[in-house]
């Protein structure tokens, strides 16, 4: 009987994992083990879904971040020097510098994702629509953040280079929550990964929110919006709800998408 059981991961979802940057950069044993561990999971087989049917939206999202071209300065020329001048390694009369490296060098993606009671219709949905961001991660060789909040902000759950870790995506996959939600301390941890951050280059902050959380007076407060633009940080929101946007709209956001209703 077992022998007969479809699996969830169908042809057309393995053919579209696979395709997933993130997913590219695993050893072929840790594809399979990661398969083996979800191949039956049937959230994370919605989640694979909705990323799928929600390609349209998807290149909406991966076109408001930045993208490396072969000739693009990626840091300033001051930047530049000093990070050679810092890694560039001596042998006898040999100077190996690291230019390669400094062509990668990109700052950290961090998504503020509300995990709230009134976000649990919504779960699949937000977590199908971060999906794409690991292959954008992988692609571009910078770390993924993810920061849960609800009354509380979790710790957050890292994908370094945006590469796949077992145990930090089952964290991901099954990391939900309850109480209200507050969005001040949430924008707070994410200034603070920005702020620890060296590069200082394409700094991307995305706030999932279904604009239903209880501190918006201390959000309107927040001097957040100067410091945003000093530590140059481009921030997107994907809200739930266009008309609860209106009534608690983040107003230092650069874009707004919304959810279809």
């Amino acid at each position: 009987m077992a022998n007969d059981q479809k699996t969830l991961l169908n042809d057309e979802i393995l053919h579209f994992l696979y395709k997933n940057a993130s997913f590219q950069t695993l050893e072929e044993s840790a594809q399979q083990q990661f398969i083996a561990k979800f191949k039956e999971d049937e959230n994370f087989v919605e989640i694979l879904e909705i990323s799928m049917s929600l390609q349209e939206m998807i290149q909406e999202v991966e076109a408001t971040m930045p993208k490396m071209q072969d000739k693009d300065f990626l840091l300033t020329q001051q930047l530049q020097k000093q990070y050679v001048k810092e890694h560039t390694v001596v042998e006898g009369n040999v100077y190996f510098v690291p230019f390669q490296e400094v062509e990668d060098l990109f700052s950290p993606m961090v998504v503020a994702l509300q995990q709230s009671e009134s976000m649990m219709e919504f779960e699949a949905f937000c977590k199908g629509t971060i999906l794409p961001l690991f292959h954008l991660c992988a692609s571009q060789k910078r770390d993924l953040l993810i920061v849960p909040f609800s009354k509380m902000v979790q710790q957050p759950i890292a994908f370094k280079n945006g590469v796949i870790t077992l145990p930090m995506f089952e964290r991901f996959i099954n990391a939900g929550g309850t109480s209200d939600a507050e969005l001040v301390p949430a924008i707070e941890q994410a200034l603070a990964i920005f702020e620890a951050d060296s590069i200082g280059n394409g700094r991307d902050l995305m706030i999932i929110t279904d604009n239903q959380y209880t501190d918006f007076q201390a959000l309107m407060q927040a001097d957040f919006e100067g410091k945003l633009n000093e530590l140059d940080i481009d921030v997107s929101v994907i809200a739930m709800s266009e008309v609860d946007f209106e009534v608690q709209p983040i107003p230092f956001a650069h874009k707004v998408f919304f959810a279809n209703e």
